[in-house]
């Protein structure tokens, strides 16, 4: 017997014989790899250096290939510790046939080397394999130049490598620390080991239901300020810690009260399924922590991203209401008229047309606001205090707006390109009032709708209010309450979007700068074009990560499943057995495994659901950050969304149950 090659053979034979077990975490393995690899080729591609506008798309991928590399650490060493657990029987057995704990380290280190080959090998080819494919995905979805050229990379080879070399090890020594420290008897009785009940478990009930109702309550209380981005982290912080008290303590509470129904709980297949679970609440809990957290991400990622990228247009028309805007201060711009007519001339001899254009002349006061009076700036202003008030007269008003409006002195029209700056009720009572240091002003209308803006409630970043005075000696008193001089600072601000082919609009704009940057008075020239475009390639960007991290949250989530019904499949199989060898039917099988799913494993998708239910206003605060203020967009994303999750955790779970019941059936 060549004793040389009995420990290569043991190892190829136990994974073959254990494909139950070892199929699902190699597939894991390699998705992990392929995806690792894949964003490891496309940042190591030259070609992204010399794309225009990749910048967004390689910043984001950048990002998410750091994070893709932490949640796959953890995530691995948690599926190896169910592999890990199945073994320990084995491995008991092992030592108790003699063989030392130096042979099982041995073997352990020939099956992770074997893994390794085959998810390496594996991986890589299929990354050679899709990788174009991928990366051409992203280039349509980021809406950036298309290119076929995409190299083979030997760095991102080599990461490769080296971070499932380390994932590897650290699996490794967590294997070899769990057998060395047992004896064989722990090792044979550790996978049949009942799980202890938490003490205190009303008072852990009681901190679940305070932290998830504190987390709740902010996710749904969330506010566009300063504080959005620590409120959001805070939330998620509770809501974890409230998911884990709950399903830790709360699940074993419902199962004790389910026990106390004498008559729900002796009944053959309530009673196997209650005893069962209580007697390994504590490892059922956990998964079910975190197959409820895996859900709720998977929701939240898909509903974030593919809001985003389906709102686009919504952004660009809020953020970029024209596509380009010149401004020129009117102390030196004094042709007004002869710039219009030279602006028609230019867009005539170009073919284009400007049907999306206006203007309009303005003085801009950078104030804080205090309640329902305008001050000067300070250095102790708050961001969210801070705002631009621009002040126009009501005739320049009613030539832009096409209105007939009169204002009598003391009198104004306001506008809030956020939130609403008086109560309807006090405008209509003429009681509502605005202050700019110590003049007050009576507010006649308060407008829903400017042309020199566009409106969100949420917008309270960056806002601006547009104030309307009856003449141009009020402009001038308001404005020197801040200290500015009303004739210097005027500006004369046009705003188009010129049409036509696209290399007339090119040369249009070009020729309108050269106009503009000459003419006396000139102070900006903004194409807002490209920026739309980088918004697009980042935006992109953001739905191509949020496609694979969401594969990767429904993987883990997956796995996870299928592991605890295989582990509680064995756990099960030898009380089933008794079960039915005393007289349980198939039926009754079937009945007690459907009883498991009512009971505990919906529960975790209830939670998935609630969750995305509290957070989705937080979402909307968030994404309003980024200038998306459509609440019905995400809404409707997070219901389709939750929809189609729905659909396959179901799928998903009826494959694992079928899986669990294959187990503990007996032949």
């Amino acid at each position: 017997m060549n004793k040389r090659g009995l420990i290569p053979r043991m190892a190829l034979q136990s994974i073959r014989k254990n494909s139950a077990s070892y199929l699902p975490y190699i597939g894991v393995c390699i998705f992990a790899m392929f995806t690792y690899f894949v964003f490891d080729l496309i940042l190591n591609n030259d070609v992204m250096s010399t794309i225009p506008r990749a910048g967004y798309a390689l910043m984001l991928m950048s990002i998410g290939f750091w994070l893709l590399g932490m949640i796959m650490v953890p995530f691995l060493y948690y599926t190896n510790s169910f592999l890990i657990k199945r073994r320990k029987k084995e491995l008991g057995l092992y030592s108790i046939l003699g063989m030392e704990k130096k042979h099982i380290g041995m073997l352990l280190f020939v099956e992770t080397a074997v893994i390794y080959v085959v998810v390496v090998f594996s991986a890589i080819l299929l990354g050679l394999l899709f990788s174009r494919l991928l990366f051409l995905l992203l280039l349509n979805l980021a809406k950036l130049p298309v290119q076929a050229d995409f190299s083979f990379s030997l760095k991102a080879l080599s990461d490769t490598l080296v971070f499932f070399g380390i994932v590897s090890a650290i699996n490794l020594t967590a294997n070899l620390f769990q057998v060395g420290r047992a004896n064989p008897i722990d090792l044979m009785g550790e996978s049949r080991k009942g799980e202890k009940e938490p003490k205190f478990i009303w008072l852990w009930s009681l901190l679940g239901v305070l932290a998830l109702g504190t987390g709740y309550r902010i996710a749904i209380q969330a506010k566009l300020n300063s504080m959005i981005f620590t409120d959001f982290f805070l939330a998620i912080f509770l809501v974890v810690a409230g998911t884990h008290f709950l399903f830790t303590s709360g699940s074993i509470v419902l199962l004790r009260f389910l026990k106390r129904r004498k008559k729900f709980y002796y009944r053959a297949d309530n009673f196997v399924t209650v005893s069962g679970m209580l007697y390994r609440m504590k490892k059922s809990a956990a998964s079910l922590v975190n197959i409820c957290i895996f859900s709720t991400m998977v929701i939240i990622t898909v509903v974030c991203t593919v809001s985003l990228y389906l709102g686009i247009p919504g952004i660009q028309s809020f953020s970029y209401p024209f596509d380009v805007e010149i401004n020129f201060m009117e102390a030196s711009f004094t042709d007004r008229e002869g710039w219009l007519q030279n602006t028609g001339r230019l867009a005539g001899e170009h073919q284009v047309s400007l049907e999306e254009s206006q203007y309009y002349s303005y003085v801009e006061c950078p104030v804080e606001r205090r309640g329902n009076t305008f001050v000067t700036r300070s250095e102790s202003t708050q961001f969210e205090d801070m705002y631009q008030v621009k002040l126009m007269t009501v005739s320049e008003f009613n030539r832009l707006e096409g209105r007939d409006d009169t204002l009598n002195p003391g009198e104004v029209l306001l506008f809030s390109s956020g939130s609403d700056f008086a109560g309807k009720e006090e405008v209509l009572e003429k009681s509502a009032a605005v202050s700019f240091m110590d003049a007050s002003f009576v507010i006649k209308e308060e407008l829903s709708e400017c042309k020199v803006a566009p409106k969100a409630e949420d917008n309270n970043f960056g806002g601006e209010f547009v104030i309307v005075v009856k003449d141009w000696e009020t402009l001038s008193q308001i404005a020197a309450c801040y200290g500015v001089d009303a004739a210097s600072a005027s500006s004369f601000k046009m705003q188009l979007t010129p049409k036509g082919e696209e290399q007339n609009i090119e040369a249009f704009v070009e020729a309108l700068y050269q106009a503009a940057s000459s003419t006396p008075g000139f102070a900006s020239f903004d194409d807002f074009r490209e920026r739309m475009l980088e918004q697009e390639s980042m935006y992109g960007g953001l739905l191509f990560i949020g496609i694979f991290f969401s594969a990767i949250f429904l993987i883990c989530l997956l796995v996870i499943l299928y592991y605890k019904q295989v582990t509680e499949g064995f756990e099960d199989q030898s009380s089933f057995e008794i079960m039915q060898k005393v007289g349980m039917s198939d039926k009754e099988v079937k009945g007690t495994i459907q009883k498991q799913i009512l009971l505990v494993f919906f529960l975790p998708l209830a939670g998935a659901f609630c969750h995305t239910a509290a957070g989705t206003n937080m979402v909307i605060k968030l994404l309003g950050a980024l200038n998306l203020f459509a609440p019905r967009l995400i809404v409707l994303s997070a219901l389709c969304v939750s929809g189609i999750f729905a659909l396959l955790y179901i799928l998903c779970y009826r494959w694992t149950a079928r899986t669990y019941y294959k187990i503990v059936r007996w032949r």
